[in-house]
């Protein structure tokens, strides 16, 4: 059987270069227009077991997503058309790519991903130009939050991470819905990850220094933990998240996640089509660039999976003189993987676990700051649509004299 993100080492965590890119389990691109009985039907005829979502949504844990993929040859993700296939299973499934009578049902396959809470190491910032004071964090100044007469109140993001600190003063208010998909654990942050990035989106002012950090603060959570207390996951435990998600109706899915991307390796097909039926039903997915790169050495990394799929928006991380961060990975792959936009991602406060708060940086740290910035304008503007707000996003970016393959259209900037 493939491994479940329950079962990974805490040891392969944080050793760059050593942790593991792939599961051994396939996923499966179906036909948008299949039912899910007729894909399980078809699949039963090649002897494979397929459990599928249909109760998905009913389930109180993310056992079910275990169980399935150990009692069972696979699971199919109702919503998204997406089916995860077990590892030793290689010649029924492409007897079904290849049959004539259900090759249109069963599109393509491709290898099944860990995937990783983006954060590097610390880097002390020199004198710069933003700097935490009394009023606000120097992210929070940076994207012209302060004068904003919008605070995200009624809009609904999707935050798929290590889990949430339920009990932080901060913001046990704004949870609305939560869920794990690691089977073992519950939705309790015991990484920090998760918290700190739901504190910038949702999050205000600090406790006691009352300075604020948090972008739309009456935003309603939805917490997914699609990763573990050690920060890994899986492809199945994210499309798990994002079809939860979908089923929740969030306007926005913040992705602070990723795994890292050869030079000139494509993008997932699975996750585009995933991306595009989010785009379909009013969802936004934006995703961490990835923090794979060493530019004080010369080495610029693709953007990561999943954020390289044309139809996700990919955050970069800027430091606090408005530069491209060292880690922050670039578009360098030809097919796919560019930047969309950039945001604060260095040196940045925010919530943590036990109802704490830390610094933290990383493309992690810059997602969630977009994210909040779509909520506030989907507060402003309820009725524009997902690639309406990518659009307004864009728009109101301020231009940045880096790049575009660093930083997209630039500055993630409100201007409402």
């Amino acid at each position: 059987m493939a491994t479940t993100p329950a079962q990974i080492p805490a040891r392969i965590i944080g050793e760059d270069g050593n942790k593991p890119r792939f599961t051994g389990r396939r996923l499966v691109l179906l036909n948008n227009t299949a039912k899910t009985s007729l894909i399980t039907s078809q699949a039963k005829k090649v002897s494979l077991k397929l459990a599928n979502t249909a109760d998905f949504n009913k389930s109180r844990t993310g056992d079910f997503l275990t169980t399935a993929l150990m009692q069972a040859d696979g699971i199919v993700f109702d919503k998204l058309k997406v089916a995860i296939i077990n590892e030793a299973l290689e010649e029924p499934m492409n007897h079904l790519l290849a049959s004539r009578a259900t090759a249109k049902n069963f599109l393509r396959s491709e290898a099944e991903r860990f995937l990783y809470a983006l954060t590097p190491g610390k880097k002390k910032p020199g004198k710069v130009p933003f700097t935490d004071n009394s009023t606000a964090t120097w992210g929070i100044q940076a994207v012209h939050v302060l004068t904003s007469n919008f605070n995200g109140k009624g809009v609904r993001v999707g935050l798929l991470d290590t889990g949430i600190d339920t009990n932080h003063p901060d913001l046990k208010a704004r949870i609305k819905g939560k869920k794990t998909f690691i089977s073992g654990q519950q939705v309790l942050d015991m990484n920090g990850h998760g918290t700190h990035c739901s504190g910038l989106v949702a999050g205000f002012t600090h406790a006691t220094r009352k300075f604020r950090y948090g972008v739309a603060p009456e935003a309603s959570l939805y917490i997914g933990k699609v990763l573990s207390n050690d920060g890994v996951g899986t492809d199945s435990s994210i499309l798990a998240g994002i079809e939860w998600a979908l089923h929740n109706k969030c306007q926005i899915i913040s992705l602070s996640l990723g795994g890292s991307m050869m030079p000139g390796e494509s993008y997932s097909e699975v996750y585009e089509s995933v991306a595009r039926e989010a785009l379909a039903n009013n969802c936004l997915i934006i995703a961490a660039a990835g923090n794979e790169s060493e530019r004080s050495r010369n080495k610029i990394a693709p953007v990561g999976h999943p954020a390289n799929c044309p139809s996700i928006m990919a955050v970069g991380a800027l430091t606090t003189t408005l530069g491209i961060a060292d880690f922050s990975c670039g578009g360098v792959n030809s097919e796919g993987g560019q930047v969309d936009i950039a945001a604060p991602g260095e040196n940045i406060w925010s919530t943590w676990k036990n109802k704490g708060y830390r610094r933290e940086s990383g493309t992690s740290m810059a997602t969630p700051i977009v994210a909040g910035l779509a909520a506030l304008i989907l507060q402003s503007t309820p009725k524009t649509s997902a690639a309406g707000l990518w659009m307004k996003l864009t728009q109101n970016a301020k231009r940045l004299p880096l790049p575009a393959s660093d930083s997209g259209a630039g500055l993630a900037y409100n201007r409402i």
